[in-house]
Order: structure tokens, then sequence, then C-alpha cells
């Protein structure tokens, strides 16, 4: 909602034309979260002069830093968008005064159903709500709309939630209906849905629809002997025996990194990185012990894994 803006010195009015071809926003896929505000303290947006756009998306849903990520949510069901009614107040005459600032609050509403609704994606979409966000939807044509303040702008910015209404909970499954995950936000009163703009699959070089957000995982780390390490790495899923383990984490593409925290120090790069055979989700590394002394805390980071979010873990070196 945003209020009308008058310029009574040199009136202008809308060119109602249209073009051969319009870029049609059609029914929505799914919603992509962003923080409004990035790791360096500046608005995150999309560069839409970039000749390389689809990926620069593909760096921001893999960025280091979870502040300047993407993030893709499952396709929905039932979205819905809501506006509050415009409010007038109304003269003993009959004649109506529109209130600017009042009414016409747009509400976004979705569901996730059955195996996108479990409690693990409940838990994830439980952790929003606390930082300001921005929005880009998603349509089932797949491109990707958000909003540009002027035609001329070179980024485009997300849809800017009114943070403090992120709603998420669950609605349980009966001998009729699977289980649903409820979603919905306001949108902020001072989004011009107007701007709104898309960046097609054409441009991105792939459907927008593609985008899969990255799934957390934990890691449990020990250190059995003087100089290896035992890394086991689940993700939050599965159940409450058996989390479900990261089969093949791409220990080539991703970096792992070692930190002393006793000693406030880097460590030099493991060695050996690799996969335990026959046990899933274990692998195993080897570092310089000659950089930590008794009883230091090391932390274990690893970063850039396709797919996955993997939280950082320590271990004590006993040797």
């Amino acid at each position: 909602m945003s209020g009308i803006e008058c310029n009574c010195a040199n009136p202008t009015f809308g060119n109602t034309g249209l073009p051969g071809c319009s870029t049609e926003q059609k029914a929505m896929a799914f919603p992509v979260l962003m923080p409004r505000y990035g790791s360096d303290g500046t608005r995150n947006t999309i560069d839409v002069t970039s000749t390389t756009l689809g990926a620069d998306l593909l760096a921001m849903l893999n960025a280091a830093d979870p502040r300047d990520r993407i993030y893709p949510l499952p396709r929905v069901e039932n979205a819905s968008f809501t506006r509050t009614d415009t409010q007038y107040d109304e003269a003993p005459s009959g004649r109506k005064y529109r209130l600017d600032g009042v009414g016409g609050v747009r509400t976004w509403a979705m569901e996730l159903w059955a195996k996108s609704a479990v409690s693990g994606m409940h838990r994830e979409l439980k952790k929003y709500g606390c930082v300001e966000l921005d929005a880009f939807y998603v349509d089932i044509s797949g491109s990707i709309f958000g909003i540009k303040d002027n035609p001329t702008d070179t980024i485009m910015k997300g849809y800017e939630l009114a943070t403090e209404t992120f709603d998420v909970f669950a609605d349980y499954a009966t001998d009729t209906t699977v289980r649903k995950l409820m979603i919905s936000w306001d949108l902020d009163s001072q989004v011009c849905e107007e701007n709104a703009y898309a960046i097609t699959g054409t441009e991105l070089g792939y459907k927008a629809t593609t985008l899969s957000g990255l799934l957390t995982a934990d890691q449990v780390v020990t250190e059995p002997a003087d100089g290896t390490v035992n890394q086991v790495v689940r993700t939050t899923y599965g159940t409450a025996v058996t989390l479900d383990p990261v089969v093949g984490l791409d220990t080539s593409g991703a970096v792992l990194a070692l930190y002393n925290v006793t000693q406030d120090v880097a460590m030099t790069a493991p060695t050996g990185w690799a996969a335990v055979a026959g046990s899933d989700g274990e692998y195993t590394f080897a570092y310089l012990t000659a950089e930590a002394t008794t009883n230091d805390v090391i932390r274990v980071s690893v970063s850039g894994a396709p797919g996955y979010d993997v939280q950082d873990a320590t271990f004590v070196h006993t040797f």
C-alpha cells in the first residue's frame, strides 16, 4: 500500500497504452526470502545489469554468510494475497474522502503440504521474523519478481515484509487431510506493488522454479587418534533415533577449515578429507598437531558444500 502523491503544479497522468507483448505475473510457485541487509550492512539487491544474473543468484544461494543468502521455499499451495479494505471518512452529506495510510494492507499467505510440511521445515521457518526481511515472487513460468523504484534503476529489491507479522504454524493431518504448514506475512505499508518487475528464465539462463534452499546439517567431530579426526555429518531431518546422514559431501569442492579457539588463530588446512567406506555420513581428515597443545578447543568449519549449510562444531585436542 502506498498513498497517492499529487503534483498540483505539474499534474501528470498515466499513459494507458500496452505493448505488443508483456511479461505477465502468473500464479506463485514459491517465494524467495532474503535478509534486507547483508553482512556489510548494505541493502541486499539483485544487480539487473549483470551479464551473469543466473550465476549471481546461485552465488547468493550459497553465500558463506547467512545474511548474504537467498532462501527459496519449497513449492507452495493455496497462495493468496488478500488486501484489507481501503478506508474512507464519510461526511453527513454522503461524500467520502479516502484516508491515506489506513487500510490497504497486503497479506501474503500460503501453505506447505505433506513432506514439505514436516517438523524439520517448521523448525527452520521458526527462525525467521527476528531480522528485517524481503521476499521475491517466483511464478510458475519460472520468472522471479521484485521491486524497482524507477524503470531505469540498475538494482531490483525484494518486496519489503512487515517482519513482525511473519507467522508459521502446523495444521495436523486428519483422516481426510495431510499435514500442512500455514505461512503468512504482511507487506510493509510503503511497498509500491505497482513497481514490480520480472527477471525471466531466459535472462537467468534457467527457470527460477529450479532454485531450492540449502539443508541444515550438523557435524559431530572427535579425535580418536593424535592428528586424525572423525567427522559425522547429518541433516536435522529424520527420526528421533536416526537423523539423515549427509552422503556424498563434496570433499573436492567444499572447503574444510580449522580454527584454534583457545589460541585464537587459524590453523593450516587439514589434509586427506574423505568419506569413510561403508559408513554413511562419516568422514575423516588429518591435521597438524604441532599447531595445538593439550586441551585446545578446535573449531571445524565446512563451507561451499553444494546443497548444505553445515554448522560449525568443535573438538578438544586431548593428546
